[in-house]
């Protein structure tokens, strides 16, 4: 109790949220499980019937999981790159697409790094040389047939509640996977926005930063989404001003355009040397183009760091994330 009192005390915005999931958890004890977001399973079949199928077979065995299914070429890419998901349940073989269950796998890994891959098909030994790869890299959790469902269900349910009883993480990961999951898969374009904010609110919360204002408007009114004051005791950060000014997009179909850095970089610009560093979280991916218009504005003084969902997740597990945001911003600014 002594270490969870020192723990709490210096991190205000998980004991609010960890508080909340105490009460919630004690409300509900009795109760049929709720459907937590960082028990996300991602079913990929380009045979919609028995992506159906299989998606109302586990929700009946792993009730407590969130299952999202996608069966068009379209859909599954988008799923993969926007969703949240935990385990995904990628079929090898598509037929009739023009890619297939690898192309798949290899989104998965640059999109959702930390989710685990069951692999389906019915030729493993035709691809078992280059499924060995993705063994290797540590993606897959198994490795199974198609089978009649009263057979199936019952493994694949052994498989997946093996892996969640597993991996069961400490609290603040936990917490931090709720508010980014949560986020992610947030169909209100309203609140979509606001949750992801909270999340990032928590992460440089989790980093030792104490003073960060949302939705801040300056004297020029434009928006900034978070300003975080730049008053650790540390050397490192000593040389990127007072502030950093931090965006949030939550909005994995688009990305961050050239547009949205242009907009972002002159809201640096004009905050007078009060900011040489800005931070852009994202949910989708970064265009080209910005990295181009990057090199451009590159002898301004102003350095601007992307970070997203690989980044996002290297951030939520590990260890010590100052260290690892250090890391990203070395490999960056370097």
């Amino acid at each position: 109790m002594i270490i969870l009192h020192y723990y709490f005390r210096k991190n205000n915005f998980l004991l609010h949220k960890y508080l909340t999931f105490l009460k919630k958890s004690i409300s509900l004890q009795g109760k049929k499980p709720k459907k937590t977001m960082n028990k996300s399973i991602l079913i990929i079949d380009d045979q919609e019937s028995q992506a159906k199928e299989l998606s109302s077979a586990l929700q009946t065995t792993l009730d407590d999981c969130c299952i999202c299914r996608a069966s068009e070429e379209k859909d599954i890419l988008t799923k993969v790159i926007t969703r949240y998901y935990s385990v995904a349940i990628v079929d090898l073989r598509m037929e009739d697409y023009r890619i297939d269950g690898f192309d798949v796998m290899d989104q998965i890994m640059i999109a959702n790094p930390y989710a685990k891959i069951i692999i389906v098909s019915a030729y493993m030994s035709e691809y078992m040389t280059r499924i060995s790869e993705y063994i290797s890299r540590g993606a897959v959790l198994a490795i199974s047939e198609k089978k009649d469902l009263d057979v199936w269900v019952p493994e694949l349910t052994k498989i997946i509640e093996g892996y969640f009883n597993k991996d069961l993480n400490p609290f603040a990961i936990q917490i931090l996977e709720d508010l980014y999951a949560n986020a992610k898969n947030e169909p209100n374009t309203a609140k979509k926005g606001r949750m992801f904010e909270e999340f990032v609110v928590g992460l440089f919360r989790q980093m030792g930063f104490i003073h960060i204002e949302t939705r801040v408007r300056d004297k020029a009114s434009n928006e900034i989404d978070l300003i975080v004051r730049n008053d650790l005791n540390d050397a490192f950060f000593s040389k990127f001003g007072r502030y950093l000014f931090v965006e949030c997009k939550n909005r994995p179909e688009l990305g961050f355009s050239k547009n949205d850095f242009i907009l972002f970089n002159k809201k640096i610009s004009a905050s007078n040397g009060d900011s040489n560093l800005g931070v852009v979280f994202t949910t989708g991916h970064i265009k080209r183009s910005v990295y181009l218009e990057a090199l451009r504005e590159s002898e301004k003084g102003i350095k601007i760091l992307y970070l997203g969902s690989g980044e996002i997740m290297r951030l939520i597990h590990t260890p010590n994330m100052l260290d690892e945001f250090k890391e990203i911003i070395d490999q960056q600014v370097a």
